[in-house]
């Protein structure tokens, strides 16, 4: 209900969304494997993290993408498999939920220190 007023009748959301990498891929507590995934219109939705045993809030690709500027911050050798299948591996966004991210007239930034970008192509 509060978001609807800001950018129901705009094509921008939010200037600037900065977000996370789980080391399995997921961000925005979308998680692999999620029904959440499958929610391409939604704009907020609850998520249950079965592991932690809590529900969480979370902001959806739908609103998420249609940001300004996205950027991932990503640090940690722990991550660098991850980062790069996200980057540079196929599509395949149950796997990778960071995938989703794909702003639709913004721009999309990765900031990563020396040890995540460690697996990625030299080019």
């Amino acid at each position: 209900k509060m978001l609807k007023p800001f950018f129901d009748h705009t094509l921008q959301s939010f200037d600037l969304v900065l977000l996370g990498l789980g080391d399995d891929g997921h961000t925005l507590s979308l998680f692999p494997g999620s029904a959440l995934l499958e929610n391409t219109t939604g704009w907020v939705s609850e998520a249950y993290h079965p592991v932690q045993k809590m529900y969480r809030i979370t902001l959806l690709p739908a609103l998420v993408n249609r940001a300004g500027h996205i950027a991932f911050m990503v640090d940690g050798e722990k991550k660098a498999s991850v980062l790069s299948k996200v980057i540079e591996g196929k599509y395949a966004p149950a796997k990778y939920p960071a995938q989703l991210i794909k702003p639709a007239n913004g721009e999309l930034h990765f900031f990563l220190d020396e040890a995540a970008a460690s697996k990625l192509k030299k080019s």
